[in-house]
């Protein structure tokens, strides 16, 4: 087995080739390799331009705006894009997943994804469908799901990291992936764009945003120079995506190791990738990529 150690957003990743599966996993019904989302409809949110002062503060830059405005970032060199893209839409869903996740730093405990869970079985019902009725061989009764996905999630802390956003230190910012958050904590005006940045900067355009993000609590400002999200993904997609990914890559190492997941979105130009991160029982990244290295293993291996 070819093993190696990259480093990409803070987290040292191991990558493998193909490996033996777990036995509890020898028995799954196979999961998709790639995710394909349910057609949705675009943001309507329009009318009057969203001005950053009204988004956020004066001095911090905004994540959505409503002008396309073509700025020069780190990727793709040979052409302006637009990295301020319209506010997405967020659904109820979303909401409760913003409401779950509280102020900007805040731990989620297992009880409290488990209420969420709970508030929401048409969720997880659809999550169940799309991994093949088990997360685990064997343990395919509605409640045994609900407490491995519960699992899955808080076991290295994955729903935090991914939806909510951790605060490690006073100078780097641990996940933040999800588009809706990114949304909340403009509107709430503590967060924002890293100005200067360009070079850290990866526009694939309508579908992937990496960039510096700054976030404000009190007196203190927490900047990190690369962040990013899935334009395209709401939350119950993003749960869906990264509990296929889970599924289909076999894993027996208790340490970190990754794949690459595809994404087809009907809202996206084309399909992409997305870097997935595991341990043999819980998840603990899932992020878009836009410049996926190559020769990474593919989560269905």
């Amino acid at each position: 087995m070819t093993v190696a150690t990259i480093r990409f957003f803070g987290l040292t990743l191991v990558l493998a080739g193909l490996g033996v599966p777990p036995t509890h996993l020898a028995t799954a019904q196979p999961p998709q390799s790639e995710y394909r989302a349910r057609p949705k409809p675009r943001s309507s949110s329009g009318g009057q331009r969203q001005t950053p002062s009204q988004k956020a503060s004066n001095t911090l830059l905004p994540f959505f705006d409503q002008t396309h405005n073509p700025v020069s970032v780190g990727v793709p060199k040979n052409r302006k894009v637009d990295i301020t893209p319209p506010p997405p839409p967020l659904n109820a869903f979303d909401q409760k997943v913003l409401a779950t996740c509280g102020a900007f730093g805040s731990q989620v405990s297992a009880i409290a994804l488990r209420r969420l869970f709970s508030q929401s079985p048409e969720v997880v019902q659809n999550i169940k469908a799309a991994v093949g009725g088990e997360l685990f061989a064997g343990r395919r009764s509605d409640d045994q799901f609900r407490d491995d996905l519960v699992s899955i999630w808080t076991g290295r802390k994955g729903f935090e990291h991914i939806f909510c956003g951790e605060i490690r230190g006073a100078k780097q910012i641990g996940g933040l992936h999800f588009r809706g958050r990114y949304l909340q904590l403009q509107s709430e005006g503590i967060g924002g764009r890293l100005a200067n940045n360009l070079r850290a900067e990866e526009v694939l355009d309508g579908a992937i945003y990496t960039l510096g993000v700054e976030v404000r609590q009190g007196n203190r400002v927490i900047r990190d120079d690369k962040k990013g999200y899935s334009y395209v993904s709401d939350a119950e997609e993003l749960l869906t995506q990264a509990s296929q990914a889970f599924k289909g890559f076999s894993s027996k190492s208790s340490g970190k190791e990754a794949c690459l997941f595809t994404v087809v979105e009907p809202d996206a130009q084309q399909p992409f990738k997305a870097v997935f991160v595991k341990t043999e029982r819980a998840i603990v990244t899932f992020y878009p990529d836009a410049t996926p290295k190559p020769g990474e293993p593919t989560c269905d291996r």
